[in-house]
């Protein structure tokens, strides 16, 4: 009989910094071998491809669907398969999509196929320090029940407030009990992270799992997850869209900039790796986040074939495909004319919505 694997839930709201802080895990020097399931609501799984330091057949990527929820028999079955290798990981992370639910998540691992094999050392929430206070209705509630199941709390993206913004984060959102950790770009000492022993059952048991609805935009019939007319059922489900868009030419990054600048406010988070005319040798690495949008350099495309996926997440109202797709289309390079940017290896681009200028 071997011993159960420890495996941590890496959950936080969209946007919060879960694979920057998943990639310090995997980098860091701590000689355990690491199994990682990655998992996106949408057709395309940006974060799975963002995820590096991995070692071959250590990552599962579990997309077009939600682990708390449509494929969460996807996650017991790659769970197994892990466990039951001839030489199976050492400890096993999993990253959340940010509407996931991680008290659903967490009872997937309490399944009798699991449960002697599978050892819950935690659940880590990533909250993002900048955009949080921020968040409102259903983005906001299911934010918070993700902090409240959390063993161990990052406040991530510290450098993006000031103290006192900060101290008023912790008083009004985090409750006594919590084990707090302040982060930059998911800057977290690992021995506090890995194998802490902080996961508790009793918080998880004492908790509803929520209904979390998500799909892509057009797969569902107009109203299929309005929730029925009951004082309660509104605090238990949860509705999400995602909509998704490929291009193989190079983009526009003055017709990108505008594009983001005018997505309706129903989008909260939006993601991307993207081939753009000013820079065409290296991957752009774009992260939407309420207000904020951030453009960085990624690898070299080498001998991948260029081009762009971008997912865009969001609540229903006012989330048209066929308006995005229209956006989007228009900032093809070819559309455009040539503008070079300031742009190049190690820097970012920082902007911010609002206006379609």
């Amino acid at each position: 009989m071997t011993s159960p694997i420890p495996l941590t839930i890496l959950s936080g709201f969209l946007g919060a910094g879960k694979t920057t802080l998943l990639n310090r895990i995997l980098n860091g020097d701590h000689g355990i071998r690491i199994a990682v399931l990655v998992n996106d609501f949408g057709a395309i799984n940006i974060d799975a491809q963002l995820v590096v330091g991995v070692e071959g057949g250590q990552m599962i990527n579990l997309a077009n669907g939600c682990i708390c929820c449509t494929i969460r028999g996807d996650l017991l079955r790659e769970t197994l398969n892990l466990v039951e290798r001839p030489d199976p990981p050492e400890y096993i992370l999993v990253e959340t999509s940010g509407v996931s639910d991680p008290v659903s998540v967490a009872q997937t691992f309490q399944l009798p196929e699991l449960r002697d094999k599978i050892h819950l050392d935690g659940i880590i929430t990533v909250m993002d320090a900048e955009q949080f206070g921020h968040l409102e209705g259903k983005n906001a509630y299911l934010a918070y029940e993700q902090l409240t199941v959390a063993d161990i709390v990052v406040i991530n993206k510290i450098d993006l407030v000031t103290p006192e913004a900060l101290q008023r984060l912790r008083r009004e959102w985090l409750y006594p009990t919590a084990r707090i950790l302040e982060a930059k770009y998911g800057d977290v000492p690992l021995e506090l992270l890995l194998g802490v022993g902080h996961y508790s059952p009793e918080r998880i048991a004492a908790r509803k799992a929520h209904d979390v609805h998500v799909h892509e935009q057009g797969d569902q019939p107009e109203g299929a997850h309005e929730p029925p007319d009951h004082p309660d059922h509104a605090d238990h489900s949860l509705v999400f869209e995602s909509w998704h868009w490929q291009c193989s030419e190079p983009l526009s990054l003055k017709a990108l900039q505008k594009a983001t600048k005018g997505l309706p406010p129903t989008v909260f988070r939006a993601k991307g790796i993207l081939w753009l005319e000013d820079m065409p040798d290296q991957q752009a690495i774009l992260h939407l986040v309420g207000t904020r949008v951030t453009l960085t350099t990624g690898p070299k495309w080498g001998d991948q074939k260029p081009g762009s996926q971008l997912v865009i997440i969001g609540t229903p109202q006012g989330f048209k495909a066929e308006e995005l797709t229209v956006r989007f289309e228009k900032c093809r390079a070819s559309h455009q004319s040539r503008s070079i940017a300031d742009l190049v290896l190690g820097s970012a681009l920082t902007w911010f919505r609002g206006k379609d200028k």
